[in-house]
């Protein structure tokens, strides 16, 4: 089967209008005006992702369509067509306009029923008695079971857009799909293979259409594409679907991702949404730097309500629905970065990053005292996101950075980054190396549940500089580690490993991969992962099964870079992203391959889920990055953001695509929600006059650059 899909904007929120009787062209009187929302104060924007479709009834009290009503557009679904109502502004000659979408060739007698009962009625007490309907159900979408023999259409969408699909049934042909806009001023296909459907009142798209087939060596893409037919006497638009190749014995399917919210953090200075994480509920935790005062910080309950100076860390937590619960400033007069941040099953936040104060809030804490240049520190905040259940620095003489956190079932928590101090300051005890090896090493170190000290912590590394970025842990209490080493196969501690041989000379850096046991007391493995060129393991996760993905980027091409399987084996040129997969043994890379266009690409955060998908978050400068399916499949300019989700085989993509504006933009790190919702944070210097803002914390761009959090859902 084949689905295509629109979007129509619709802005405000669900009204109680019908349009029952709209027709193409102008109309006269005014379009009845929807709640006004600008009354409820900070909720007015957190709209539910699901349009609610209510019945329409005539007299006869029998369903004749359904329809769905916005501020200042209307979507009315009858027998024989939709109809699209757009109010134009107040100081236009003609405040209403209709465009009709009709169905050529259509099945006699079929017409659209409500799926998916949201369980909310409406009801119209307007005129006499007679007049009135109550108790009008809502649906989260409308179907139109064969409408074309074999070929099916449903209508869902979110506040933001509405969304068409088109289902091709197997036998079904797509051929029969012809569809005809009437009452626009122009249609017309953009470069993008969108239609845009213009009309004096506004205007609106319909989205290029997507199709893939999932076979069994994975998920393929299968061109598709709109096919405009001459346009009639009367302006009517018909087109139709142009389909490449494709296998007529499987399904042929479009699979879209939208985003659910996505929303800015900031004030007036410099923000930086560096982590994200999610908990069971699917609230968002973030944790980055901010140089905005309490002026412009939105800081909210929060752990500490006044900016410090220099640069602090911040803490945020954003609920289900978009909206800010606690925001708050970790930090003293000197200098913090926050950098990585884990949720436990109590839904209290761990922080790590780096200070450069000696009045950090130091409370019980691993260690509570400021130990010279630059500590890492971790940092516990209660549930209510009120307090701090413990902070404390972990650092010796040198500088040494916290890059990332996790936490394990247990509240034990988990810290890796890079540490120059030397054993004789740094509290290296147990740890799978005790002595540090010479320049930077990474560093890895388990906080017990209560803060008061450390578990175990010492060094990975050799002889060069090595740094570790990311950490996951599994349900053993086993750690997993990814950085990049410049330190050769004879001093850095590769054992077992998927590669156990330096790549690149020591001269641009491999990424690597170790596993930690339980006990902390040594490496189960540990190896490379580059080529000849620039790689840099950033983002990693554990499943089940103990397989370890890793992401990343690389300036290696598929001559030495260890590429199979996918998602994609050929390198595209000035650096892309990287995503493998490491078997539990570590011995071998179960897949390894790019993410990436001609220009600049890399991924900083990585997620799986419980199916074994990697979710990759990042930052790319590429027009022709494998936007696929995904929340915006045009790039915006400069660099933006991406979310990327791989198959479990690792061969192909799920979907991809940008978040962005005309500005540079960039995602940090992703998490996944048990039922599949990816959550990104990042950094936005993005308006919102081009940054995709939908339900978000904060609508409006602040200056400089904002952190911003993004929701995205697959659609059914």
């Amino acid at each position: 089967m084949t689905i295509l899909r629109t979007a129509l904007l619709l802005g405000g929120a669900l009204g109680l209008s019908s349009c029952d009787h709209a027709m193409p062209g102008h109309m006269d009187g005014e379009a009845p005006a929807a709640p006004d929302d600008s009354a409820a104060g900070p909720q007015a924007t957190l709209v539910e992702p699901a349009l609610h479709f209510i019945e329409s009834r005539g007299a006869a009290e029998s369903a004749s369509g359904y329809h769905v009503q916005g501020r200042d557009k209307a979507v009315h679904l009858g027998p024989d067509g939709i109809t699209f109502v757009l109010a134009g502004a107040p100081e236009a000659s003609l405040p209403r306009w209709a465009v009709r979408l009709e169905f050529e060739g259509r099945r006699a007698g079929v017409v659209p029923e409500g799926k998916d009962p949201t369980g909310a009625v409406v009801s119209y007490f307007t005129g006499p008695r007679e007049q009135w309907r109550t108790g009008l159900p809502t649906y989260a979408a409308v179907v139109y079971e064969g409408l074309w023999p074999g070929v099916d259409l449903e209508i869902s969408g979110t506040a933001r857009a509405l969304k068409y699909q088109l289902v091709v049934a197997p036998g079904g042909d797509p051929a029969q799909i012809r569809l005809t806009y009437r009452g626009a001023s122009a249609v017309r296909l953009t470069e993008g293979g969108q239609i845009e459907i213009s009309t004096p009142a506004g205007s609106f798209t319909d989205d290029a259409p997507l199709s893939f087939q999932d076979t069994p060596e994975g998920r393929v893409a299968v061109p598709s594409a709109y096919a405009l037919e001459a346009p009639a006497p009367d302006g009517a638009q018909t087109y139709g679907l142009r389909l490449g190749a494709y296998d007529p014995t499987l399904p042929l399917v479009i699979d879209p991702a939208v985003l659910i919210t996505c929303g800015f953090i900031g004030g007036s200075g410099s923000d930086d949404g560096e982590d994200i994480a999610v908990d069971l509920a699917g609230n968002a935790y973030i944790t980055g730097s901010t140089t905005s005062t309490r002026t412009t910080f939105p800081d909210i309950v929060g752990p500490d309500h006044k900016y410090n100076g220099g640069q602090d860390a911040f803490v945020a937590k954003v609920d289900p629905r978009g909206a800010l619960v606690y925001a708050g400033y970790i930090g003293g007069s000197g200098f913090e970065l926050g950098r990585g941040i884990a949720v436990d099953w109590a839904g209290q936040a761990h922080v790590t990053g780096l200070t450069q104060s000696d009045d950090f809030p130091v409370e019980i804490g691993p260690d509570l005292t400021y130990n010279g240049q630059g500590d890492a520190f971790i940092v516990k905040i209660d549930a209510s996101g009120k307090d701090l259940a413990y902070a404390g620095y972990i650092g010796g003489a040198g500088t040494d950075l916290g890059f990332d956190v996790a936490v394990d079932s247990c509240g034990d928590a988990y810290v890796t980054g890079r540490a120059d101090s030397g054993a004789s300051t740094f509290p290296a005890q147990v740890g799978p190396d005790l002595t540090q090896n010479g320049g930077a090493d990474a560093f890895i170190a388990k906080v017990d549940a209560s803060g008061a000290g450390l578990v175990y912590a010492g060094y990975i590394g050799g002889s060069a500089q090595d740094e570790a970025f990311s950490i996951a842990v599994d349900w053993t209490g086993a750690a997993y580690v990814t950085g990049w080493t410049f330190s050769g196969a004879d001093t850095f501690p590769v054992l077992v490993g998927p590669d156990l041989s330096q790549n690149d000379g020591g001269t641009a850096g491999d990424a690597f991969v170790a596993k930690v046991s339980p006990a902390g007391t040594g490496l189960e493995y540990a190896g490379y992962i580059g080529g000849a060129g620039y790689d840099v393991g950033q983002g990693i996760d554990v499943d089940l099964a103990g397989n370890a993905y890793v992401s990343g980027n690389t300036a290696s091409d598929e001559l030495t870079f260890p590429v199979k399987i996918g998602p994609d084996l050929t390198y595209n040129g000035a650096e892309d992203a990287f995503v493998a997969k490491v078997s539990p043994s570590g011995a071998q890379l179960v897949y390894a391959g790019y993410v990436g266009g001609t220009s600049l690409d890399g991924s900083t955060g990585l997620a799986v889920d419980l199916a074994g998908r990697a979710y990759l978050t990042g930052a790319t400068s590429s027009a022709d990055f494998p936007a696929f399916g995904g929340p915006d499949l045009t790039h915006n300019g400069g660099f933006d953001a991406f979310v990327t989700k791989v198959g479990a085989s690792g061969a192909s993509l799920v979907y991809s695509g940008f978040i962005g504006g005309s500005s540079t933009d960039a995602g940090r790190d992703i998490a996944v929600h048990w039922r599949g919702d990816a959550f990104v944070a990042g950094f936005a210097e993005s308006t919102e006059a081009t940054f995709p803002t939908v339900r978000g914390p904060d609508l409006t761009h602040n200056g400089g650059a904002d952190a911003f959090v993004a929701r995205i859902r697959q659609t059914p």
